[in-house]
């Protein structure tokens, strides 16, 4: 009954218009004298074909209702199962029907794929941090342990936790910018000061020259770029020491460590790639310099890597203004 309900409503305007075109054809046919069963005759014959035209258009309506809410109880809908269409509009439904099924489909691998990164990322940082805390509590339990040995993983665990952070926010970095001018000097130093103990711990040197320059960017994105990019000159640095200076708008790190091979250096910013060096260090991730290149596209500052094994690394970021705005 519901669907007869249904039916008499989706089809409301045909059916009032086809009656009244019956009481309007009854009412002239009665107003010019005609016989009476003429008019009586000619409305049964008009009543007869709606009739007609009910049951077999209520019998394509009932078929495709029934295939349609067939497909509603079904787990897994497929779109090839949909009633064929009877006109223009519900072809131009199906289609939109079909556009939207792709656009959920992609959205739904993107967040498979997204998922699957995450999971895949925190796996390894995981077994990373296990290493800093493993030795901070050797470290406490030992009776010959200094306090800077255990500032040292400490440092190390809080470099792990900011990463798993920044990389999180990865993806709505754009709503977080705050973009304005910056000391780019005021920035370095505060970067090289979180990084104090390791260059005491490894005895390398530290030359900054003079930094005038204001830059365009994001402070908080942009600091942790730059204490990525210095960890890992840290990391790869045994003798010697690094360089900071600024020529024409763009910040040289130059480092004297043990370089890259040539043919890593076109793959250092993908994802999980971690080149010959990372391969001969275990904790590496190959997430850093990812994270980097990530974050400084959309701060606009693209970022170059020079490199030659056994001699050094040079990073250079260019802060040449684009198309950033100013608060």
């Amino acid at each position: 009954m519901n669907r007869l309900l249904h039916y008499f409503y989706d089809k409301k305007a045909f059916y009032i218009l086809y009656l009244s075109c019956i009481g309007i054809f009854c009412l002239i046919l009665y107003l010019y004298n005609v016989f009476i069963e003429a008019v009586i005759y000619a409305t049964i014959l008009c009543l007869v074909l709606l009739i007609v035209y009910f049951a077999i258009d209520y019998f394509f309506y009932y078929q495709k209702t029934n295939n349609l809410e067939s497909i509603f109880q079904l787990e897994d809908m497929i779109l090839l199962d949909l009633p064929q269409s009877s006109g223009y509009i519900e072809t131009q439904y199906q289609l939109l029907i079909h556009q939207i099924h792709h656009l959920l489909k992609e959205m739904k691998e993107q967040h498979e794929i997204h998922n699957q990164d995450m999971l895949d990322y925190f796996t390894l940082w995981v077994h990373q941090i296990k290493t800093p805390i493993f030795a901070l509590r050797l470290l406490i339990t030992s009776q010959n342990a200094s306090t800077n040995d255990m500032l040292l993983q400490v440092l190390r665990i809080e470099q792990y936790v900011d990463m798993a952070l920044h990389y999180m926010k990865l993806e709505q970095i754009s709503s977080d910018l705050r973009i304005k001018r910056y000391d780019l000097n005021e920035l370095i130093q505060d970067v090289i000061k979180k990084q104090a103990t390791f260059f005491i711990q490894k005895k390398l040197t530290l030359k900054i020259d003079p930094i005038d320059l204001q830059v365009l960017t994001d402070a908080k994105w942009l600091s942790f770029v730059l204490e990525q990019i210095l960890s890992n000159a840290l990391k790869y640095t045994k003798t010697g020491g690094i360089h900071i200076f600024v020529e024409d708008e763009v910040l040289y790190i130059e480092d004297t460590g043990i370089g890259i091979k040539q043919e890593d250096l076109p793959r250092l910013f993908e994802k999980g790639f971690t080149g010959y060096n990372g391969r001969m260090d275990k904790k590496a991730s190959g997430l850093g310099l990812y994270l980097c290149a990530r974050i400084l596209k959309y701060l606009g500052h693209p970022i170059h890597i020079q490199s030659t094994q056994g001699v050094g690394t040079t990073v250079m970021i260019d802060f040449h203004v684009k198309d950033l705005q100013v608060e």
